[in-house]
């Protein structure tokens, strides 16, 4: 009597179909980093997977997704695959953010499809690119309220360099050209012009109407000094006719927060505090962006994550385009040929033309629709932003 052979014993037992998927996306990006095939430096460099002991038919385990790595190699190929890993990184990056700005809809509809390989992930674009756009935002600024603290004859004051420079313009018309060589007539100048700059006196006549800057440094000084005494005592007045904090609560509160907007430092603090919050806010108002595609768009029969990339493709445009709007202005205004305000006005137009194609592609309506839609997405956003920034300029006004 013959026995059946038992079967052979399994090395890598069968993979349960949820540890499958989990390890399928876990390996997704690495796996589109090395589509075109592994070279020499890639390996796999081991049978099996150093992790999990899965045999390895690649530079990645397909379980676990762990990269077969091997130290005992020269510095040479490490450095090359290294500089490979990261070039092909850029280049992907690039590739997405020519397609983003010029081809409306193109990445996303590619993305939701499932041709996800070649892309960054719509999260992770959209966080490095708004970081990028408020940094050289806040870092770039105006370039004409740079703040200041002077000393004026009424005491320290905070002026913006605007002001000083516009003070010294006007004041120093009235100095004569031999006064440029005496260094106390020159301080004076310097007083005056902080103090003008701060708003505490009135410009001067000409030189040679007024019989010497000191005379006329010192009455401005009394001047000032006497209308500053007058608001503490108007001030002082008032303060106690008001009620109490008891009486009125959240009232009187807000009388007090209200009141300390009469202080520049303050008013600059609030300005400050209300530009650092603004990504955190339009972070907050995009699901609504998506909610509002959704809706209007229900019949695509795609599902509010899809309307989800749509919303972060489409604010990531928003931040490139103002950056390379800015920068393509600029170069264009350097010959001095007066190219920069139709730069300026091309950019303006495919900013309006961008969401309407975008639409247009994604969901396929007709143009009817889409140009109705799209009008009634931007207003219900707009309302939205808007919506968004006085809660949160009111959230930061009670709590500074």
């Amino acid at each position: 009597m013959s026995l059946d052979p038992e079967p052979p014993e399994l090395t890598n037992p069968p993979v349960p179909p949820v540890l499958a998927l989990e390890s399928t996306a876990a390996t997704a990006d690495h796996a589109a980093a090395h589509a075109h095939g592994a070279t020499s430096h890639h390996g796999p460099f081991h049978t099996h997977c150093e992790n999990c002991s899965t045999k390895l038919e690649g530079p990645f385990c397909h379980r676990c997704g762990q990269h077969d790595f091997e130290f005992h190699r020269s510095f040479w190929h490490v450095f090359l695959e290294a500089l490979e890993n990261l070039f092909h990184f850029e280049g992907k990056f690039f590739r997405n953010i020519v397609t983003l700005l010029f081809q409306p809809g193109r990445l996303t509809a590619d993305f939701n499809s499932g041709k996800r390989a070649a892309q960054m992930p719509p999260f992770r674009l959209y966080i490095f690119v708004s970081f990028l756009f408020f940094l050289l935002i806040f870092l770039g600024g105006d370039g004409k309220r740079s703040a200041l603290n002077v000393n004026t004859p009424a005491g320290g004051t905070t002026v913006t360099t605007t002001n000083i420079g516009d003070a010294w313009r006007e004041i120093s018309g009235g100095i004569k050209s031999e006064d440029w060589k005496d260094p106390t007539k020159l301080e004076q100048a310097i007083e005056q012009v902080a103090a003008k700059a701060a708003g505490e006196i009135p410009a001067p006549p000409p030189a040679d109407e007024t019989p010497s800057l000191r005379e006329e440094l010192q009455a401005a000084g009394k001047a000032s000094e006497a209308a500053r005494q007058a608001r503490a005592e108007q001030k002082a007045a008032t303060n106690a006719a008001e009620p109490t904090e008891e009486e009125l609560g959240f009232v009187h509160f807000l009388e007090q927060q209200a009141r300390r907007l009469d202080d520049p430092a303050h008013r600059q603090h609030l300005g400050a505090s209300i530009k650092s919050h603004l990504p955190h806010m339009l972070m907050f108002c995009l699901p609504f962006f998506a909610l509002y595609t959704r809706l209007l768009f229900r019949k695509s029969g795609q599902v509010y994550l899809q309307h989800l990339v749509i919303a972060v493709h489409f604010h990531t445009f928003i931040y490139l385009w103002v950056l390379f709007a800015r920068g393509w202005g600029f170069v264009a205004g350097l010959p001095g040929w007066g190219l920069e305000s139709w730069i300026k006005f091309i950019c303006d137009m495919w900013l309006c033309l961008y969401p309407l194609l975008m639409l247009r592609r994604l969901f396929a309506n007709s143009w009817g629709k889409t140009i109705a839609k799209t009008f009634l997405l931007a207003a219900i956003y707009s309302a939205t932003l808007a919506l968004g920034f006085v809660v949160m300029a009111a959230m930061i006004f009670l709590a500074a």
